[in-house]
């Protein structure tokens, strides 16, 4: 047993185990949990002085919110019995694998990783943030290469052999250099070089990250991989880099063969950065973007990724405008990121491409007209997948695909403040009981608690392995239910984080999970169509519903738990017996899938949200359809209503949340606050709606009335005082003024009806 000493903490450090070559050190486990020991097989003064810099000038950690190590840094200097510096500790990189099985679908297939082509745009961007935190501590990575990048299952890279990096000391500016490189990274300028010899500097490791990252969203393919069109046989690849030949070079002697993924499907920013880089950059390599150009493209790019309508697992840019993958497979039978087939395909995804609407960015609340007045809550950069109010009705929560959650102040619309926590998609918000604590589950696989007051994380829930798409607190605030992909529910103490139990019956995804008023029982939706409701305290299932001929999107229980609703891809909302398990009733109108349900407080009236762009407000007593709100001008993903019932909130696929204003059963005005009119309002003839969208102003309405009557009145008064004075001169002037009198009424009657008609058309 080998023992060294902390140079920093003067404790002792044990090595265990059997210990991995890493060219010229050995990595050992340490008895100091988390730190690896990295112990060189001979020692060199010069390498000693260039470890103490490091660890003095450590570079800011990016993540450190994500408690995430992004790079493995030297931590301490470690020295034997005599003193002399033998190495270093180091932090240890759990659970993460190296970067070429995470972008080479052959390796992926054979290790059972579930990677999409979001979560490899979500790598490269995540990477390019890293480096560049380390060219701002005046770092260069020199040897950038897949080997040296470990990625995790929330797509976060981590950085390995930090000692081969090249230092400069900022004391007397002395260059500690990088003395390897690898084939097919190395920069054009630098082949053929003697490492040792040459300072590099930051612009030679944007050449290195280009090729990363295409390799990422490309498959694994490299852009100096293709048909050699030149005379001889085909380069080697440092040769043709040497000479600037890739796939998309002018001049080229590289043609795409068939199974090469084309440049045009990546964003347009994305594409700009790869010209650049491999173009311009080859003659001026100070023109390669540099790793904060790439972050601000990648990010473009992740937020205008969209789901394919026909796999679930296929994501393509919205610029591009279909499923490139999907294309490939037909074409060449090969899928890199295979999933779930869709049952049949759906119309909502044939507009996919169509761009959401685009709005100011300098209000946070805008009246925005759409056929009428509407507030609009603008802030998102991406789709708004969830909101949720707090039990006192003043706050209004969203999550949304910019990875963050918002809380809005309802009275003014406008933003209170932004969360920021998780690294990807928010899918699900919602307020415990007593407003104190809000739930976010993510397609980062972790749920987070926020405390409202300070808006702090509380902490972090980590234990399912896929997306979670749905969170919901039980009745007394106690318990969290949570809806995962990876098929599971799983219910969590919320005061310890404790994971109580999991309930794993349903085949396919869980979308939604909702607790009966009394706290007993549990709902839950699934892609496998099918609801299932379980007993809380005991985790026993009790029934299932199914009915729903394509997946159940959300559930929701009225108020006195004795109905459950629920949402489909089948276009429909299905209302159910809770006791019985009986099916009440369908309701049909949305002309695509149903994405969201939410009962009025009262339990009359039911909101469902839909990819038709519309929400549509239901009498659930008769099934009627009462209203259909139009406003949005994307797909429709979620709905709430205020606890009060006087507003619907709905969040957008346009990255906008809807405000709609709603009157009650005796039709008496809240707020003004919005003002659906006719031309943005569907009313169906049939029904009898015991909720009715509200006159915005009715008091500015009857001024203007009773002023328009009063100027009648006054005309009449100067007619007749006219009149009186035509009949002190003779009948046959006053029957003139008589005709004058009354051609002058019918003018007035019928400018007024006419006036009346067109501010009004529903009169």
């Amino acid at each position: 047993m080998t023992v060294f000493t902390c140079a920093s903490t003067g404790q002792s450090i044990t090595l265990l185990g059997e210990p991995k070559n890493s060219g010229e050190a050995k990595v050992w486990q340490t008895n100091r949990n988390g730190y690896l020991a990295k112990i060189y097989h001979d020692q060199k003064p010069e390498r000693v002085q260039k470890l103490a810099v490091m660890i003095a000038h450590r570079p800011k950690e990016p993540n450190s919110h994500l408690n995430h190590i992004s790079f493995a840094w030297p931590k301490s200097l470690l020295k034997d019995a005599q003193g002399d510096c033998v190495g270093f500790l180091m932090p240890e990189i759990k659970e993460g694998k190296e970067l070429i099985d995470i972008y080479n679908p052959q390796l992926r297939k054979r290790l059972k990783l579930e990677v999409d082509w979001r979560f490899l745009h979500t790598t490269a961007l995540n990477i390019a943030s890293i480096i560049e935190a380390i060219h701002i501590s005046d770092y260069v990575l020199g040897d950038i290469k897949p080997q040296n990048i470990l990625v995790n299952d929330r797509a976060l890279p981590s950085i390995i052999d930090t000692d081969s990096f090249q230092v400069r000391n900022p004391k007397n500016n002395k260059v500690y250099r990088c003395s390897v490189g690898s084939d097919g990274f190395t920069p054009p300028e630098l082949i053929g070089k003697d490492f040792d010899s040459i300072d590099q500097t930051e612009v030679h490791d944007r050449f290195r990250l280009a090729v990363i990252i295409y390799q990422l969203l490309f498959g694994g393919q490299t852009p100096f991989a293709g048909k050699w069109t030149g005379t001889g046989d085909t380069p080697l690849p440092n040769e043709l880099i040497r000479h600037g030949f890739w796939l998309y070079a002018p001049n080229n002697l590289i043609q795409p063969v068939e199974r090469t993924i084309p440049l045009e499907i990546v964003h347009p920013e994305v594409q700009r950065c790869f010209l650049k880089c491999f173009n311009d950059g080859y003659q001026n390599p100070n023109l390669r973007p540099t790793a904060e150009d790439w972050v601000k493209a990648l990010r473009l790019a992740v937020n205008e990724l969209t789901i394919c309508g026909k796999v679930d697992s296929h994501y393509y840019s919205q610029t591009y405008g279909k499923c490139y993958w999907c294309d490939r497979f037909t074409k060449l039978h090969i899928d890199i990121f295979p999933g779930f087939a869709r049952p049949k395909q759906q119309s909502a995804f044939a507009v996919s491409t169509s761009q959401p609407k685009a709005f100011a960015a300098d209000k946070t609340l805008e009246n925005v007209a759409i056929g009428g007045q509407i507030h609009t809550l603008q802030g998102h950069s991406n789709s708004v997948n969830s909101v949720a109010f707090s039990p006192n009705g003043k706050t209004l929560a969203s999550g949304s695909n910019d990875n963050t959650i918002k809380l809005w102040d309802v009275g003014t619309g406008r933003e209170i403040y932004t969360l920021q926590g998780h690294f990807s998609n928010v899918y699900s918000v919602a307020f415990s009981p007593d407003g104190k604590i809000l739930a976010s589950g993510s397609d980062d696989t972790n749920i987070k608690l926020w405390d409202v007051t300070t808006r702090g994380q509380i902490r972090t829930l980590q234990a399912h392995s896929a997306w979670v798409l749905s969170v919901a607190f039980s009745p007394d605030g106690k318990i969290l239910a949570s809806g995962s992909c990876d098929r599971t529910i799983k219910l969590w103490d919320v005061t310890t984080g404790r994971q109580i139990r999991t309930l794993q019956v349903h085949s396919s995804n869980v979308n939604s999970v909702a607790f009966s008023p009394d706290g007993k029982i549990l709902a839950s939706g699934s892609n496998d169509t099918t609801i299932k409701l379980w007993d809380v305290t005991t985790g026993r299932q009790i029934r299932t519903f199914q009915a729903h001929s394509d997946w159940v999107r959300l559930v929701a229980f009225s108020p006195d738990g004795k109905i459950l609703a629920s949402g489909s891809d089948d276009k429909t909302i299905k209302l159910w017996d809770v006791t019985t398990g009986g099916q009440i009733r369908t309701l049909q109108g949305h002309s695509d899938w149903v994405r969201s349900v939410a009962f009025s407080p009262d339990g009359k009236t039911l909101a469902s949200a839909s990819f038709d762009n519309t929400i549509k407000l239901w009498d659930v007593g008769t099934a009627r359809e009462i209203y259909t709100l139009k406003g949005h001008s994307s797909y429709v993903y979620s709905v709430a209503f205020s606890p009060d019932g006087k507003i619907l909130a709905s969040a957008s696929f346009d990255k906008t949340i809807n405000i709609w204003q709603l009157a009650s059963s005796s039709n008496t005005a809240t707020s003004s606050l919005i003002k659906p009119t006719q031309s943005n309002i569907s009313q169906p003839a049939a029904s009898t709606p015991h909720i009715q969208p509200v006159i915005t102003q009715p008091s500015a309405t009857h001024t203007t009335t009773t002023t328009l009557n009063s100027d009648v009145n006054v005309l009449v008064v100067v007619i007749v005082g006219i009149g009186l004075f035509f009949c002190l001169l003779g009948w046959s002037a006053f029957l003139a003024w008589f005709a004058f009198f009354w051609y002058c009424v019918a003018i007035a009657l019928l400018w007024f009806d006419s006036w009346r008609g067109h501010k009004n058309p529903r009169l």
